[in-house]
């Protein structure tokens, strides 16, 4: 019996060894790769979601910058500064209040500056012209954008030119980065580190001490978005997660040793999902306008690049639409930006009623809109954005029964810069529409 009972514990320990075994190299070691994979992939798309949001921070200064350097009752007293028509002191009081004004309005702003003969002669806030001698920004250029060394502004420099194209002066505007650093850092819960690098100083940052590190380029600049975090944080979760699922396994072992196995699969495709669902919901939200539902500009320019290559490769035709609304920002001034948002989103509403399933309809800007028609020649284009006027037009609006839009043309023609060409033909077509009176669609065929 005892040599009985000696085998039978022999035989049930080598049972359990066998067990243990595939267990570890069954269980244990694939959920750990996995685990590994899909927290480092996380990672990697928590750094793009946070590289969009940085970059939309950037497009939008940049473009408030411009905007601000454009605009023509200021740019004309310039004109007549230069020409000798009035002195310096009579520019100054013009322009002040209303470069106050129109600077106020600019988001995460902390000063502007307008400078004309290497003179301020209007400005909003103030104590931060140190800043801007101490990046030094060159003469020769005309946009720029800048950060200081400690990341505490983004310096943007624009150009103001008149309607020939001879520089009149520049606008330096300061935006506070700490705070949009900030944001990113409370994107995710992960323990990831932001920090903006130079391209002078990336190259110093290549020697990383157990640290998981991710680099993108913004904005085509030399500056770049550094994530960062420890190699630990993610390897102590890893191995929390799965050594707390093998000690199920061992202390189970006995009773029910398959269905655990079982159990740790399906958990293990629990897990991996719902990382993939967060994902998702934070790519989502990342890529969408989020009053309007449709996809933002950032998104926009990824969809039109992955659609010019689709063009390019099967040969197929390509147009592009671009939708602005006549006077809309009267239309908010009269009535209130809570009845703009409403028109907005009527708009939307029309358009996507009248766009085939395959069409990509984005927000461009404010009141812009972009509609990307794959495998749609110009004059097809062209035919879509006139039923998409006529329906706008007929929309009875109870503020205002002439709200209207102008459209903008152009077919995609494969060639270098095809994309910025592409844009450029579509706008030079809408300001054309916006000339001839807007409410109406016009077309570049060249």
């Amino acid at each position: 019996m005892n040599r009985l009972f000696n085998e039978l514990k022999n035989i049930f320990a080598v049972i359990i060894i066998i067990v243990i075994l595939l267990s570890y190299f069954g269980v244990f070691i694939p959920l750990k790769n996995e685990l590994e994979d899909s927290i480092h992939e996380n990672f990697r798309n928590l750094v793009s979601i946070a590289e969009m949001e940085l970059e939309n921070h950037l497009s939008r200064a940049l473009i408030a910058a411009e905007s601000l350097s454009r605009r023509t009752m200021i740019k004309n007293e310039l004109g007549r500064y230069i020409r000798g028509e009035i002195s310096f002191s009579q520019l100054q009081r013009y322009i002040q209040a209303k470069y106050e004004d129109e600077a106020s309005v600019l988001k995460n702003i902390l000063a502007a500056y307008r400078f004309i003969d290497h003179k301020v002669v209007a400005h909003y806030g103030g104590g931060y012209l140190e800043v801007i001698d101490n990046l030094k920004f060159s003469q020769k250029q005309d946009s720029l954008l800048k950060i200081n060394e400690d990341q505490k502004y983004i310096i943007l420099k624009s150009p103001i030119k008149d309607e020939q194209g001879n520089k009149l002066g520049s606008d330096y505007l300061i935006y506070d980065l700490r705070g949009t650093l900030l944001e990113l850092n409370h994107l995710n819960s992960e323990d990831i580190n932001y920090t903006i690098l130079s391209s002078s100083d990336q190259a110093e940052s290549e020697i990383e001490n157990d640290d998981l590190v991710e680099r993108r380029r913004l904005l085509g600049t030399d500056y770049y978005l550094k994530a960062e975090t420890t190699s630990a944080l993610i390897y102590d979760k890893i191995s929390n997660i799965s050594y707390r699922i093998m000690l199920t396994v061992l202390a189970a072992v006995l009773i029910i040793s398959l269905i655990v196995i079982k159990f740790l699969h399906k958990a293990s495709v629990k897990i991996v999902e719902s990382l993939r669902k967060e994902l998702e919901e934070k790519t989502k939200e990342a890529e969408t306008d989020e009053m309007l539902g449709i996809y933002n500009r950032s998104k926009f320019n990824q969809e039109l690049n992955r659609e010019i290559d689709r063009a390019k490769r099967y040969n197929n035709s390509l147009s592009l639409i671009m939708i602005d609304i006549d006077y809309f920002k009267e239309f908010n001034d009269n009535f209130g930006h809570h009845v703009g948002d409403e028109i907005l989103k009527k708009i939307v509403s029309i358009v996507r009623e009248k766009i085939r399933k395959h069409d990509i309809l984005a927000r461009y800007g404010g009141d812009e809109f972009m509609l990307i028609c794959p495998e749609t020649e110009l004059q097809e284009a062209e035919m879509l954005a006139e039923r998409l006027n006529r329906a706008i037009d007929s929309y009875n609006c109870e503020h205002d029964n002439n709200l209207s839009c102008s459209f903008g043309v152009a077919e995609f023609k494969a060639g270098q810069n095809a994309k910025e060409s592409l844009i450029k033909r579509v706008d030079q077509a809408l300001y054309r529409a916006k000339d001839e009176g807007r409410n109406c669609v016009c077309r570049n065929g060249e």
